[in-house]
């Protein structure tokens, strides 16, 4: 095994995402670290064995983590000081500096965005990669020379760490049960920063800078300012920022042997999860019969910041196609994940969860996650504004955990409602008992429309088999495009087999109603 372990000096990591400045990026990116130490490789003289050591390390596949759970600290906007010029007492950004009153600095807007951590050392390994002496070597002395990764306040040690340090990951490389997407290196990246970073002709420019402004030698002087003329255009070269564009999923090991599986749902057992936690409002929780009104303000909010992305994405996230017109295939679901089924339940929202179609390749996953993840925000009027988040603690909550929700691998045969399950259309028979009876038949048929064997059995219920739900008509009514509001209910499920989530049933599957939670697990 080869490992590199990273101390957080300070306690806390600095460095933003690239998708969204004001979040701190955690755990912290593998390609993110390997730009840490290309930085010390160049601006230490460039050691040819650490050039050939970096090219080994970009070589090898993704990386484990094993990273501390952490906090994001609450964005806080700077503003920041920059070159010096004439003073303008006009403009309000603009400081006078006090000594000098006829100069003065403009104050660029940033935010610095930072994690608490809960340990002050993270590690990224290699389980079945062994390096020779060599390369060992150089990786040793290139990693006493790393001060920071991300911001300059982002203070770190690093070195090659002994396996009996390291222990067992808590992320792993999997595309197909990702819940984060994490930026790694890939060969020829070094190569490609020291392109972008161009510096024999940021140097050669500084060198003649140097020249043209030295009278000591006037010939050398003219030659100087002919060459900047004529090589740059009097312009300083063009350097471009570093960039990593190539993103892995990673996941949480797997806690249990993934044979024999039990049979699933269109939808793919690894939901996104995200806490919600209030930014401001007049409540500090909500109950779980907002689930819709949480679940379309999420909607709109991943909509919108979907534009940029293909249009089988945008397709996915709305739920809609380019016409306009609703898909025929399965789609983004939104799921509320409530404190249920526990004594002490009282059914409020702890988090949300994302399904995302089984059928998805891993590079379109990868985008419905970059578009999940550019949203941690949600402002829901007179309900307040809450925050998205991502837990990264290694066993989170139950509630939180997709197996609670899902039963995957191993499957659950009874299911219970924790919102109830909207109609897709009006029972026509009049007489209590014959509606009952095909009410059920409908929610039967709502098992097969996702992918599910047909239940054995139905129950039909005011109120949820799990405790801490609200009956069925505490719950709003979803309402049809004409204005007119479907009839919902609880249901109960029982299988002759067990099966997999998630199990999102009826009309109101994709806005956070008709989810099912299995009776028999946790």
């Amino acid at each position: 095994m080869f490992a590199l372990g990273i101390r957080y000096l300070n306690g806390f990591a600095a460095a933003s995402e690239p998708d969204a400045r004001e979040r701190p990026e955690w755990p912290p990116h593998p390609a993110r670290v390997f730009m840490a130490l290309a930085a010390a490789h160049f601006q230490t003289g460039a050691d040819p064995a650490e050039r050939a050591a970096l090219e080994r390390l970009e070589s090898l596949r993704p990386p484990a983590l094993r990273a501390p759970a952490a906090i994001p600290r609450p964005a806080v906007t700077h503003y920041v000081p920059v070159n010096d010029k004439a003073g303008d007492r006009t403009r309000p950004p603009t400081a006078i500096i006090q000594s000098v009153p006829q100069l003065a600095r403009d104050r660029q807007r940033r935010t610095f965005a930072r994690a608490w951590l809960e340990d002050e050392i993270a590690y990224l390994l290699w389980p079945d990669v062994v390096l020779d002496a060599l390369v060992m070597r150089a990786l040793e002395a290139l990693c006493a020379k790393v001060a920071r990764i991300g911001h300059s306040m982002s203070l770190v040690q690093m070195w090659v760490a002994d396996a009996a340090e390291v222990g067992q990951p808590n992320w792993v490389p999997d595309d197909e049960r990702a819940e984060i997407q994490l930026r790694v290196p890939a060969p020829g990246m070094l190569a490609d920063l020291e392109r972008r970073y161009n510096g024999r002709a940021v140097d050669a420019y500084a060198a003649l800078v140097v020249a043209a402004e030295d009278p000591t030698d006037p010939g050398a002087q003219r030659a100087a300012r002919r060459r900047l003329r004529d090589e740059f255009g009097d312009e300083p070269p063009l350097r471009l920022w570093p960039r990593a564009s190539l993103y892995r999923g990673y996941a949480r090991p797997r806690d249990s042997d993934q044979d024999g599986r039990a049979p699933g749902t269109v939808f793919s057992p690894h939901l996104i999860v995200f806490t919600l936690g209030v930014s401001s409002g007049p409540y500090r929780a909500l109950d779980v019969s907002c689930a819709a009104a949480v679940a379309d303000r999420w909607r709109e909010a991943l909509v919108s910041r979907a534009n940029d992305l293909p249009e089988r994405i945008r397709e996915v996230v709305s739920g809609h196609d380019r016409a306009g017109g609703p898909l025929t295939g399965p789609h983004l679901s939104l799921i509320p994940l409530a404190f249920v089924g526990h004594p002490h339940a009282d059914g409020h929202l702890v988090g949300v969860a994302a399904a995302l179609p089984r059928d998805l390749d891993a590079g379109e996953r990868r985008h419905v996650l970059r578009v999940l993840g550019r949203v941690d925000e949600l402002r829901l009027g007179p309900l307040g504004v809450w925050r998205l988040g991502r837990d990264v603690m290694a066993r989170p909550a139950w509630t939180l955990r997709p197996e609670a929700w899902t039963a995957h691998p191993s499957g659950a045969r009874h299911w219970a409602t924790v919102t109830p399950v909207a109609f897709d259309r009006h029972p026509k028979a009049r007489a209590r008992g014959e509606a009952l009876r095909e009410t059920a038949q409908m929610i039967a048929a709502a098992c097969t429309t996702i992918g599910l064997p047909r239940p054995r059995e139905v129950i039909v219920t005011h109120v949820s088999a799990h405790s801490g739900v609200p009956p069925a008509h505490v719950f709003p009514r979803l309402k049809r495009k004409d204005g007119t509001e479907r009839r919902h209910a609880h249901a109960i499920l029982i299988f002759d087999e067990p099966v997999c989530g998630p199990v999102l049933l009826g009309a109101g599957r994709y806005r956070g109603y008709g989810v099912g939670r299995p009776v028999d697990v946790g």
